[in-house]
């Protein structure tokens, strides 16, 4: 069984309370629950403990009068749905309490169970959504990479403040100008193709690219491309996310030269290069520091090559004849 929906109406007209009670307890599929007050401080005490889905609020109260009973419920529960009820002579007053932040409004004397039930449901949704939209661009004006709005023409559209800390560009500067402003002057501005890309249902894979700021300098960034879809599936424009990869493609350098240098080094301590000065009597070898060693031994310290020892067939030929007899015994 789904969670009740709790409903508060703050009416002080008998009739129109049980009217309401009424229809929902006449709603199919739906499970409301409705409470009555007929003053507003009782109200705002009940929304106070908390528990309340929906707030139906007539703006002529006992105790409150016009615009004032629809700001003060508004302040005290911002995060509720409210549906105002009003009678024609007070529908100027009802939208503005729309504008002001109410879900919607309904004429007292055209109360319909379809209309009732219909303005609830969508009253409830409609919160939620604004909820939803409302965190949602929580985060994206506190994130630190740039979001920006684009709409198929490439026109900026949205220009988020991580976008103005990067690029550079206050909103004023940028809204209404293409994607061309982020170009830099010896590339090719890619947007429109990567539009046309989105609007044929192709998957725009992240790359990385360079950004053109307004100092004239240039930002490399990792960026990503996303289709906004309107409620009907339809591509209306995109979302383009970039970040500020600098750091990561200055480190990447960095560790590059450093690879470089010390294979370069390397190859230098291992290699055996220059003039050697070799006696030429016992071909010993003079190093660096004036000592005089053996090749092998200066060999192995400068080089990666290690000794083992034998005998050429010239120095065994030789050995023998001075060995004579005894040594082919």
């Amino acid at each position: 069984m789904s969670e009740p929906i709790r409903i508060l109406i703050v009416e002080d007209s008998p009739s129109i309370v049980r009217l309401v009670g009424d229809v929902l307890a006449q709603a199919e599929g739906s499970n409301f629950f409705l409470e009555s007050v007929g003053r507003l401080a009782d109200g705002l005490s009940r929304l106070a403990a908390g528990g309340v889905t929906l707030v139906l609020l007539d703006l002529t109260l006992p105790d409150s009068e016009g615009m004032g009973t629809f700001l003060e419920t508004y302040r005290r529960a911002p995060d509720t749905p409210i549906i105002v009820l009003t009678g024609h002579e007070d529908e100027t007053l009802a939208l503005k309490a729309l504008r002001e932040g109410a879900q919607d409004y309904l004429l007292k004397n055209e109360l319909t169970p379809r209309t009732l039930i219909r303005a609830i449901r969508y009253g409830i949704e409609r919160k939620r959504g604004e909820e939803a939209r409302a965190r949602l661009a929580a985060i994206v004006e506190s994130s630190n990479d740039a979001i920006v709005g684009l709409s198929l023409e490439g026109v900026i559209v949205s220009w988020n403040a991580g976008a103005e800390v990067m690029f550079g560009h206050g909103f004023e500067e940028v809204i209404g100008r293409t994607s061309a402003v982020l170009a830099p002057p010896a590339a090719p501005n890619d947007m429109p193709a990567i539009l046309e890309q989105l609007v044929r249902g192709e998957v725009v894979k992240n790359f990385e690219t360079i950004f053109l700021k307004k100092d004239g300098g240039q930002v490399n960034v990792a960026t990503s491309v996303s289709p906004i879809k309107n409620s009907f599936g339809k591509v209306i424009g995109a979302s383009m996310i970039a970040r500020n990869i600098d750091e990561m493609k200055e480190a990447q350098a960095e560790r590059e030269k450093l690879i470089n240098d010390l294979q370069e080094a390397l190859v230098h301590v291992r290699t055996l290069r220059g003039l050697l000065p070799i006696c030429s009597c016992c071909k010993k070898i003079r190093d660096d520091q004036g000592y005089w060693t053996s090749v092998e031994v200066y060999v192995m310290a400068h080089s990666q090559a290690e000794f083992t020892h034998g005998i050429c067939p010239d120095c065994e030929r030789q050995y023998r004849d001075q060995m004579g007899p005894a040594a082919e015994g």
